[in-house]
């Protein structure tokens, strides 16, 4: 990557981190975002998706909270043009009118609608969930099998969502690394988009630039 390059992807950085830091949505957003800020220049989207994938968490966000502020407690991530909602709707129709409203966002590629019907979260569930994912990421950053700056780590009420693009070899890995790090967690839910070594390769080697492999779903 030229000098220009990664000084414009360095600022892009900074202001997607500065814009998440100013949403409230769950802890994993946050966090995520902060820790994406410092490990994004090893990431494999293209900066055009890194920029549609911040526009596309605010819009949905902003969308879905004028709507549903009072009937549900949602969370909204996105990775690879990929939206991941979870939390709490208070009836199964909310929820369905949720996930109706977000699929109807342009430049969304796949919608995965983990919200669960009841009542919203406590906020003890919530600090939970926080120390979860403080573990979880820890650990994946620890273990040099796992591409940590290709992923996108969400967790709801003891269950933790792994996003990003990985090989399956790496798939696995952070699976496993991730259900062993507590006994806390409910379940590990993979929604990987998942290259071939190759592809991978090819994406370590043209860094920055707009060319990106073609994953498919895990």
């Amino acid at each position: 990557m030229n000098m220009l390059g990664l000084r414009n992807k360095i600022l892009l950085v900074c202001v997607g981190g500065l814009l998440t830091l100013s949403l409230s949505g769950c802890f994993a957003l946050v966090a995520g975002g902060v820790a994406e800020t410092a490990l994004v220049l090893g990431d494999r989207r293209p900066v055009s998706v890194v920029t549609m994938d911040r526009g596309l968490q605010l819009e949905i966000e902003s969308t879905l909270t004028k709507k549903f502020s009072e009937t549900a407690h949602l969370n909204v991530n996105v990775y690879n043009q990929k939206v991941l909602l979870t939390g709490e709707a208070s009836t199964q129709s909310i929820k369905d009118q949720i996930q109706s409203t977000a699929s109807k966002v342009k430049n969304v590629r796949a919608l995965i609608n983990e919200m669960q019907v009841g009542p919203s979260s406590s906020v003890g569930s919530r600090l939970s969930d926080s120390s979860l994912f403080t573990l979880v990421k820890a650990k994946l950053l620890a273990t040099s099998d796992v591409p940590i700056n290709s992923m996108k780590i969400t967790v709801e009420s003891g269950s933790v969502y792994l996003m990003g693009i990985t090989t399956e070899l790496e798939s696995k890995a952070a699976a496993t690394v991730t259900s062993k790090s507590s006994n806390s967690i409910k379940q590990v839910v993979k929604l990987f988009d998942i290259i071939t070594e190759e592809e991978k390769q090819k994406l370590i080697n043209t860094p920055g630039t707009e060319k990106t492999a073609t994953p498919k779903s895990n």
